[in-house]
């Protein structure tokens, strides 16, 4: 069985049955804090066919209050009725030092970012996500735990999984801060100027001397 459902879980919403042909798989999609619930379980043979059919469930973080859970499960013909509903597992509320861009809109192309700081062990995620039978497409900027791996899959133009498509993926990795400045050599003085002529000129000094005499006024390099 499969349900689609917008503004509420799929508990009472319109149940259909899966294709014959289908390889079942169960995604779940969940937004919590005062942004519109939207859940979708749906089979999906395309899915279930993908050499990395299943990723790691990740958060979205835009604000405090708002977050958007991505979760996916390919059961492979068993039901996945037992699937749990996703709720958005607890983070350490602990800050590191990385801002991103965060912000939601749907129905947009674009939406009005604000700088959310994350928390530890988050990235900067920013999607275009379109849902099967659904009008409104999603536009979402905000702060993410999503591993590695996930990032890449869901990378790939156009990316499927269930009844979410994927239209673009960016992971910005947040070890690319700004690299701490090279340690600069201080200022080398300028050169000597050269000393006014005597009446006589002086006698020409041994190379040793010249050093010595480069040393304790100016620094310079042997020749």
């Amino acid at each position: 069985m499969q349900c689609n459902s917008l503004a509420n879980s799929c508990v009472n919403s319109t149940i259909t049955e899966c294709p014959s042909e289908a390889n079942t798989s169960c995604t779940s999609f969940l937004t919590l804090g005062s942004i519109t619930l939207h859940q979708d379980k749906a089979c999906s043979a395309e899915n279930c066919s993908e050499e990395r059919n299943v990723f790691e469930a990740f958060t979205i973080h835009v604000s405090d209050g708002e977050s958007f859970y991505f979760a996916s499960q390919c059961c492979q013909g068993r039901e996945c009725n037992d699937t749990n509903d996703a709720s958005v597992p607890p983070l350490e509320n602990t800050s590191s030092n990385v801002e991103c861009p965060a912000c939601y809109g749907s129905n947009e192309t674009s939406c009005s970012v604000k700088l959310r700081r994350c928390y530890n062990e988050e990235r900067c995620v920013s999607l275009v996500a379109e849902f099967k039978n659904e009008t409104p497409k999603l536009v979402l900027k905000g702060c993410s735990n999503i591993d590695n791996s996930t990032c890449q899959f869901l990378s790939a133009e156009n990316r499927t999984v269930g009844g979410v498509t994927f239209q673009n993926f960016e992971c910005v990795d947040t070890s690319n801060s700004p690299s701490t400045p090279n340690s600069t050599s201080p200022p080398r003085p300028p050169p000597a100027t050269p000393a006014s002529k005597s009446p006589s000129p002086p006698r020409p000094l041994p190379l040793s001397s010249c050093w010595s005499c480069c040393s304790e006024i100016h620094p310079c390099l042997p020749v």
